[in-house]
């Protein structure tokens, strides 16, 4: 999967303790299948679980559902702007109001 970081996003993300994870998990009770990540979760280093794999980019790690790279077609963008993160690609933005909660 290509995963590209901003620079700004990169800024952000930098801010997150040693020791933990970004957790990127699909609302699973949401209708529109782009908007459902509406956070990403902060969470302590663990090792995947069976459904879900692990993602690497810019030194930083990210926990995601074992479908989330089909998902968003094998290409995403997070950038930070106005105090959330955005997600998008080539074509189209899937979310620009995303947070960060530490768990």
């Amino acid at each position: 999967m290509k995963l590209e970081i901003t620079p700004t996003a990169k800024e952000k993300l930098n801010e997150i303790p040693e020791g933990k994870i970004i957790q990127l998990s699909f609302d699973m009770g949401s209708c529109d299948i782009v908007n459902n990540i509406y956070e990403m979760k902060v969470v302590e280093r663990r090792e995947a679980e069976s459904d879900e794999k692990i993602i690497h980019s810019e030194n930083l790690e990210f926990i995601v559902n074992e479908d989330f790279e089909d998902t968003y077609e094998h290409d995403l963008t997070i950038d930070f702007r106005n105090n959330f993160f955005v997600f998008k690609n080539r074509n189209q933005i899937f979310n620009n109001r995303i947070g960060l909660r530490y768990v």
